[in-house]
Parts: structure tokens; sequence; C-alpha cells
């Protein structure tokens, strides 16, 4: 039987999402190293050198412009990437002509059953507003038997429960008195909405961790609270934001991280 969840949706505004500067972009208006230079900020990047099978295909579904798929390639993984933004395929190929990405939809893509040993899905499947299980379903069928599936999505951590969410409902309602225009963006889900959707499509959970930067880059309270941003670099919280995410992360690195990542075995 199915279970029930109501997971948390985000609205962005209309003009924004129109504009591609939302849905999962994060990568716009940043140059391809830049980008794959966060990587060794990232938590999950010292779990995919543990978990990731060092024989064998990996596909990167939502690889954006790669800046996993290069790094991982650089570390010796055997990775391809797979995506269906435009802009992607133009900056990727100026960057390198050969870069194993693809035009592929994540959905629905060409590859056989059974073509990959691991399938890396980071920050992409919370923006289908009709569920994940689309994207999990894939996956599923392009694992070989007991492939590993690495998934992040946004975490409904205790800051956003607390605060964030509230915060960003007001500044909607106000903005939307003023005759803006909001349209879905991506859902939010808790640790146990997340996992019982996992379960449902047939992956065993093996490991769990944050996802979020390593200081002095930061995800979660970056995202959350505009004022705790350092005011010219990108990804890095200013001095009050510094303080508290010290504060919160002595508690618990779960009360203000912004993603969470699940490592998964492929059940039959």
């Amino acid at each position: 039987m199915s279970v029930q969840r109501t997971p948390y949706k985000m609205y962005h505004p209309a003009e924004q999402v129109t504009a591609l500067d939302t849905h999962g972009q994060s990568w716009r208006g940043e140059a391809v190293q830049e980008n794959i230079d966060l990587c060794q900020y990232q938590l999950i990047e010292p779990v995919f050198r543990t978990y990731l099978p060092k024989t064998g295909r990996i596909l990167e579904s939502g690889s954006g412009i790669g800046r996993w798929v290069f790094y991982l390639l650089k570390l010796g993984y055997d990775i391809i990437g797979i995506d269906i933004a435009e802009d992607v395929f133009r900056i990727v190929r100026e960057y390198d002509p050969n870069a194993p990405i693809y035009a592929e939809d994540i959905l629905h893509s060409s590859y056989a059953d059974r073509s990959f040993a691991a399938v890396i899905s980071l920050g992409v499947l919370e923006h289908f507003e009709e569920g994940p299980q689309a994207g999990l379903r894939e996956a599923h069928r392009l694992l070989s038997d007991d492939g590993l599936f690495f998934v992040s999505v946004p975490l409904q951590n205790a800051s956003r429960l607390t605060l964030a969410n509230r915060l960003k409902a007001l500044k909607r309602r106000l903005r939307e008195a003023k005759g803006a225009a909001y349209v879905f963006e991506e859902y939010r889900y808790t640790r146990a909405e997340f996992e019982a959707l996992l379960s449902e499509s047939r992956f065993d959970i093996i490991a769990v961790t944050p996802d979020d930067f390593t200081p002095p880059k930061n995800i979660g309270l970056y995202v959350d609270y505009p004022f705790l941003r350092h005011a010219t670099r990108k990804w890095e919280l200013n001095i009050f934001g510094r303080a508290l995410f010290a504060l919160l992360n002595a508690v618990s690195p779960w009360i203000c991280t912004g993603g969470i990542l699940w490592v998964c075995r492929k059940k039959p």
C-alpha cells in the first residue's frame, strides 16, 4: 500500500523560472571550472570516494554543466552525464569538446536496462511537481543488479520547519498582494518522506549524510537567509552567518543542512 506523503512545496517568482534561473540550475552564471572547484567543499565528496564502484560505468542523471562528471573523471571513475537543458551543451563543449555529457531525458533515457553500476542524481528529482517516482523508476531500470543509487534532495531541516518556511511564505504573500506571480519550484522532503519513496521504488538504504558545503562555503543558511550571505563571495556567509552556522552545526549538522544524500542499493 502506498504511503501518504505531503512534502513541502516551494514556489519561486514566475519571471525567474521563465528565465531558467531556477529548477536546479544553480550553475547558471558560473564558469565550468568554478563549478568543478566547488566539489572539494561538498560533504558528499568523501561519500563518493567510499562507495562509488571503482569499475563499471557510472551515470550522473541531470548533470548540468558536469562539475561532478569532470571531477570524478579526474579521480579515475568511468562516468558520463545526461541533461536536457540546451545551454548545458554549449557551455560544456566550450570547456571540453570531448566531454561525456549527452542530451537525454532523465525520465526516459535511451540506455538499455542494467547499463550502469551506479546512478547519481543530485538536486534533480525534487523539481518534478508530479513527484519523483518516474525518476526513481528510471534509475532502478538503468542500474545493474545490486547497483548503487546516490540521490540527494533538499531537506526539511529544523531551521526551515521553525523559521525559514514561514519567512518565505510571508514574503510570497506580500509580493502576491502586489501582483507578483509565483509558480512551483521544488519539494523539500523530510527524511521519512523520501525514505518511504525509496523503499517503494525498491531501494535499500546503506548510508545517509548531510548534503552541504564545508566552511567557508555553505548551502543551507545561504539559500534560506539572504541577509546572512557574504556581500561578494557566492556560497559564503557573512560574519553573522558564519557565527550562526558554527553554533547550530555544533549542536547537530542536520539543523541547517541544505540537503540530504542517500546511498542505496537496487533491490530486484
